[in-house]
């Protein structure tokens, strides 16, 4: 009786599970990956996967892709990867989610299983960031960083007091034809103490308000906030989450902060009008994910790997301090980011524990 080609598939993935150790050059015990089959069925699961994300063999019979990878990570079908093909060996940093509802950071390995000249499956090669990157920033750039910011901070504080203060009365008592002089001294005085205050978080983090804060009256303020801005670069801005009665733990002024930041660079980067979508959704029972969604060019590579360097800028009038400020408030608040960013825009992914 002839067989599908979906049944010879998998027939022989099975068969090919079963005589690994003879096809491999992977260890069971060393190496953590995942076998998946055509449709993103999981397969099978290496002791040291297991060991890593908490599942074991036989709870992963049933599983699919989706269950284990972001939905960001995935295609329209939630098979396979985005915009990878699964005849080419390819990698990626994605977030995977472990059985306990942790979001890990992982690099991504994944190649075909080639047999008789016909894809059969897929291998997942996935290893945990060692967080080499932030542990650089953390150690080299922000040190660097802060004791910039301290001294830059102190030798320019006191100065700028004075002179804020002697424009405001020479302002008050000025009648003159030229005004506007004076004001646009003041916008760039106050750009000058927003730098300060930048500098001043990363030379020694502003001490934390902890409250219970409501997720979706948060969003909802910021998106009030941000929808005019939105609307005069012909950007719309689609919300598509329901956190309702949901509090996280946090300093509210300064999550607020991050989430503007965020939109903010996604309206600059869409200089031709379009759609920002902001979703969210719950991890576990303690994570949330919010993730704000762009339809800009993207951010090439040599430059998002340096995105959240200090002082690193692309803007004719940045400081290179709103990212990395961004992410030391998550850092702080006990979370995780993530950007990921192709030529179809760029998705920035904020993960926050909820109220304990």
């Amino acid at each position: 009786m002839a067989i599908c080609e979906k049944e010879w598939e998998n027939l022989h993935l099975e068969t090919y599970i079963y005589r690994m150790n003879d096809f491999s050059i992977l260890s069971d015990t060393a190496d953590s990956f995942l076998i998946l089959k055509k449709n993103g069925q999981l397969a099978y699961i290496s002791e040291a996967c297991q060991r890593f994300i908490g599942y074991s063999f036989e709870e992963i019979e049933d599983m699919r892709i989706s269950d284990i990878f972001q939905p960001s990570s995935l295609n329209k079908e939630n098979s396979y990867f985005k915009e990878l093909s699964r005849d080419l060996l390819c990698h990626s940093d994605i977030h995977i989610r472990a059985k306990s509802g942790e979001l890990i950071h992982v690099q991504l390995t994944a190649f075909p299983i080639i047999l008789h000249k016909a894809i059969i499956g897929s291998y997942a090669v996935i290893r945990e960031m060692t967080h080499h990157k932030e542990q650089k920033f953390m150690s080299e750039k922000q040190a660097v960083a802060g004791q910039l910011a301290a001294g830059i901070a102190h030798e320019i504080r006191n100065p700028m007091t004075a002179i804020k203060g002697f424009l405001q009365l020479m302002m008050r008592d000025y009648k003159g034809k030229k005004a506007s002089y004076f004001e646009i001294i003041k916008s760039e005085i106050e750009r000058i103490e927003l730098i300060l205050r930048e500098l001043m978080v990363l030379a020694k983090p502003n001490k934390i308000s902890y409250k219970n804060v409501n997720l979706d009256s948060l969003l909802e303020q910021i998106l009030t906030l941000m929808r005019s801005q939105a609307l005069l670069n012909d950007i719309e801005i689609e919300a598509a989450y329901c956190f309702k009665d949901t509090s996280i733990f946090g300093d509210e002024n300064q999550l607020k902060q991050v989430f503007i930041n965020y939109i903010k660079n996604a309206i600059e980067a869409m200089t031709d009008g379009g759609k920002i979508l902001i979703e969210g959704e719950f991890l576990s029972e303690n994570q949330v994910i919010i993730r704000i969604v762009d339809q800009g060019p993207g951010i090439p590579a040599e430059i998002l790997e340096r995105i959240s360097e200090p002082f690193f800028t692309t803007k004719e009038q940045g400081t290179g301090l709103g990212m990395p400020v961004s992410y030391q408030i998550i850092k702080e608040h006990k979370g995780d980011m993530l950007i990921s960013s192709s030529s179809t825009g760029t998705s920035v992914e904020v993960v926050l524990p909820l109220e304990s």
